[in-house]
């Protein structure tokens, strides 16, 4: 690592991002406060309710307060010794029951948990990271900051790919994988459905034949699909030697992650690593305690050596015994070197860009190679960081037209440094009012994927039209797809007047929501499993959530989700069903791109997730009335009419969900 020759744009640059972390910081407790979780809050009890897809769900019994606690936030999680983050999945305020999705198993019931909902602790200690990187820069890779922000002139090349794994990538996936593995800096854009994932699996692999690689991103869904991928391509021998890790979540609560830190840990410590095995039954012994076992008799899931040690230590000190709890100490120690020798073995690291900052065994790691996915969506403070960290490649993959990170501050600071990507900070996307600002073809910097796999061509050709210049392909495998629902189609709610209503800052459209679940019934009656329905506010997407409960119950699509277009970033389904909400009384100013500069790539999102069929319910004659005539969702909704996609929702609300009649009988215009 070494510093470069001239300091002043690097002091600058973190100084910036020092500014923009402060101002976040601010807003983020301000909002804290008014919503009275800004301390620890104690859970009378807790214990699990089941696996929950991507980990254990976990309900939490709060007693007093008046607590907004919302679907979403995150939650720090401290119980027996132990410390993990989680996901607000529901909060019911009458009964002060939260119901919580953690990643890691805590056990069946756990006892004297605190709750902290305030996340400034995470932007505290990235402020700390680049702190020490301006005090110390020759313990980093400042030129690799600079290259990657465009303070330096970009070194760009082109080299093809060896390994076999990388046979199976399309023309344009497999011309940006050579320009990233003979450039310094290469940025690769990928619109939707254009196999990102795919691509930074096998760059992964064949930067890791040139040394340590470093792969990363904001969310832990996104880093995970990597894994996976490296999981299902990567050489046997590569895996089994555990020279792939994975530091953070599990794909799934139910086994163990070959990948995972832990597993490899695990791995190590059952070859007879330390003596941890022998340590480990000794002091079970001492305390009396039998290894633990899973229903079924074999070994308990959760009984890493890891939990092993942390139930020890709990049971040690409920005993005051010291000398043992000592023990125990030493034995959690040799373990934390053993996690290290493992990191450090290692050819690729996957990690999301909070961790790495947080974690002391990963953020003293030193890399070759950096790749950094869904970019798009990563502030540049943790880029910045995550930079410092990569001595030669730094590669950026993502889609500058999809959803920038959520920011509180208002500030010009955390504007400037939150809410701006990659691709506009070195210039390839241009910043300039008017027009879609999309990089040249031509650009060296920044390889595009053009031929999409996921969408219908008739929803591809729209998406493509209002939010790529055009230039979207479609794989030649999509014309073979027979979707048995129309491919577009607007639900369109103008005859039922429907009015909005506000509720805790936010807007709920109870006609909407009752076109929504009729039409759900209908699919549901048709065999139509694959479903999600998105809309821009929380309080519909609640008020959605608790009409089709209370009307179809078990008669609902059998794999739906409901969910906030913000959430739903990076999911599909054969059939998304979005929810525009807006209309009379009020303006519609957060689906207006001249008021909310963000809803274009809200929108894009919001369409983009569907593979087969898009639904979109508006009340078209409402939105003119609250939106100007050429707003970005008026000229679609129109584009769709024109192409004869409109029904009117009137026909559809004759059916209810509980009918025989189903779609059909709505002449045929949702099929």
């Amino acid at each position: 690592m070494h510093a470069p020759d001239s300091l002043e744009p690097l002091w600058l640059l973190l100084s910036d991002c020092q500014l923009a972390i402060e101002e976040e910081i601010e807003a983020v407790l301000a909002d804290l406060t008014r919503r009275n979780i800004s301390g620890p809050i104690p859970a009378l009890s807790g214990r699990s309710r089941g696996d929950a897809g991507t980990g254990t769900r976990y309900a939490f019994q709060i007693a007093g307060g008046k607590y907004d606690i919302r679907s979403d936030d995150r939650v720090r999680i401290r119980t027996n010794g132990r410390e993990t983050l989680g996901l607000v999945l529901r909060f019911d305020r009458g009964l002060g029951l939260l119901q919580v999705l953690v990643h890691e198993w805590l056990g069946e019931r756990t006892d004297g948990v605190e709750l902290e909902f305030d996340p400034t602790w995470l932007l505290r200690e990235l402020a700390d990271r680049l702190r020490e990187i301006a005090d110390e820069p020759d313990k980093s890779c400042t030129e690799t900051v600079l290259s990657m922000f465009g303070r330096r002139p970009p070194q760009l090349g082109r080299s093809e790919p060896r390994l076999a794994t990388s046979d199976d990538l399309n023309e344009p996936q497999r011309e940006a994988l050579a320009r990233l593995l003979g450039s310094a800096n290469q940025l690769v854009w990928g619109p939707p459905g254009t196999g990102k994932s795919r691509l930074v699996a096998r760059a992964a692999l064949e930067l890791g034949a040139r040394g340590r690689v470093l792969v990363t991103a904001m969310t832990n869904g996104a880093v995970d699909e990597i894994a996976g991928r490296l999981g299902r391509i990567a050489d046997r021998s590569q895996l089994e030697a555990g020279r792939i890790i994975r530091v953070g979540s599990d794909f799934g609560s139910t086994r163990p992650d070959p990948l995972s830190l832990e597993a490899v840990v695990t791995k190590r410590v059952d070859a007879g690593a330390g003596g941890l095995v022998r340590t480990i039954e000794d002091l079970e012994g001492l305390l009396n305690v039998r290894a633990p076992v899973s229903k079924s008799g074999g070994a308990d899931r959760a009984a890493t050596p890891r939990v092993r040690l942390g139930r020890l230590l709990a049971l040690a000190r409920t005993r005051d015994d010291m000398e043992t709890a000592r023990a125990v100490g030493r034995a959690l120690l040799e373990l934390s070197r053993q996690a290290e020798a493992a990191l450090d073995e290692a050819d690729i690291v996957l990690t999301t860009l909070a961790r790495l900052s947080v974690r002391e065994e990963l953020r003293e790691l030193e890399f070759d190679s950096l790749i950094i996915d869904e970019a798009s969506t990563a502030p540049l403070p943790y880029v910045a960081f995550a930079a410092s960290r990569a001595a030669r490649t730094t590669v950026a993959v993502g889609d500058f037209q999809q959803l920038p990170p959520v920011v509180v501050s208002r500030g010009p600071a955390a504007a400037r440094w939150f809410k701006r990507d990659l691709f506009r900070e070195t210039g390839v996307v241009s910043t300039e009012r008017g027009g879609l600002g999309l990089p040249s073809p031509q650009d060296g910097l920044c390889a595009m994927l053009d031929i999409q796999y996921r969408m219908a061509p008739e929803i591809r050709a729209i998406v493509s039209q209002f939010f790529y210049d055009g230039r979207l392909r479609d794989a030649p495998e999509l014309a073979e797809r027979q979707p048995s629902l129309s491919p577009v189609r607007i639900l369109d709610t103008s005859g039922l007047d429907p009015a909005v209503e506000r509720v805790d800052g936010s807007r709920r459209n109870s006609v909407h929501a009752d076109v929504v679940s009729s039409f759900l019934g209908q699919v549901a009656k048709e065999g139509q499993g694959d479903v999600a329905v998105v809309s821009p506010y929380r309080a519909q997407t609640r008020h959605l959530r608790d009409v089709a409960r209370r009307r179809l119950g078990r008669a609902a699509p059998e794999d739906l989700q409901i969910s906030t277009i913000h959430r739903f970033q990076g999911r599909e389904k054969r059939i998304v069903v979005v929810d525009t909400v807006d209309g009379p009384p009020g303006r519609s100013w957060f689906l207006d791109e001249k008021k909310n500069s963000d809803f274009p790539r809200l929108l894009n999102v919001a369409l983009s997730r569907a593979q087969e069929t898009l639904v979109i319910v508006a009340s078209t004659q409402g939105l003119l009335q609250t939106l100007p005539a050429d707003a970005l969702l008026n000229r679609l909704l129109s584009h769709i009419a024109d192409l004869g996609g409109r029904t009117d929702a009137a026909v559809l609300q004759r059916f209810g969900p509980g009918q025989s009649s189903g779609i059909q009988e709505t002449n045929g215009l949702l099929l």
